[in-house]
């Protein structure tokens, strides 16, 4: 007696390439409530690491336990990565995305992985990043003459951020940079018609 096949990733369509993605204001809406919902959970994390920091501020909770701002900003990665992985892989759809009717698939219409799910997290914070980058430099570079290259680094990061940001609605498949670097896309969900009323 053989043993059976292992299932096949669940589809949504036998044409993948036949589905509609949504346009740039839809996908900007739906990461706006992901990003809210992303930074209540950042929020109670560091309350519930503030919590252990014995009367002190958060600066020097950091400065007295060697580490600890590491061990703190890769626990926030990890939470990040739990959320979006978790919605992407049971279900294809964040809240932003099932609020606004898409939801993301490999590029063949397979079901997403935990590891292509990995690879699309780490691609997607890629202009968060930058934007980062950009505040960075932008403080240091307060009260410097001229631009400086504080300035100019800040003013790059800033445009490159802005960029990815809005890059799928320039793509010619809508496809943002962590879809292109993972090899997934979104895609509009159907609408269901509805019997009408007797």
């Amino acid at each position: 007696m053989s043993a059976p096949d292992s299932p096949e990733p669940a589809r949504l369509d036998a044409h993948p390439v036949s589905l509609t993605a949504p346009g740039l204001l839809r996908r900007l809406a739906s990461g706006f409530y992901d990003a809210l919902i992303m930074l209540a959970i950042c929020i109670l994390a560091t309350f519930l690491i503030v919590s252990f920091a014995h009367n002190t501020g958060f600066d020097s909770f950091y400065v007295h336990r060697p580490g600890v701002k590491l061990i703190y900003q890769l626990g926030l990665l990890t939470l990040g990565y739990a959320f979006f992985g978790g919605f992407w892989t049971h279900g294809g759809q964040t809240v932003g995305m099932r609020t606004w009717k898409f939801r993301v698939i490999c590029g063949d219409g397979a079901a997403l992985g935990w590891y292509r799910a990995l690879i699309r997290y780490l691609s997607m914070l890629i202009p968060w990043l930058l934007l980062v980058l950009g505040l960075e430099f932008l403080i240091n570079a307060r009260g410097q003459p001229g631009l400086g290259v504080s300035g100019i680094v800040a003013l790059t990061s800033f445009v490159l951020a802005i960029a990815g940001f809005i890059w799928p609605g320039f793509d010619a498949r809508r496809l943002a940079w962590h879809d292109r670097l993972s090899g997934t896309r979104v895609v509009l969900l159907p609408k269901i018609s509805r019997p009408g009323r007797a």
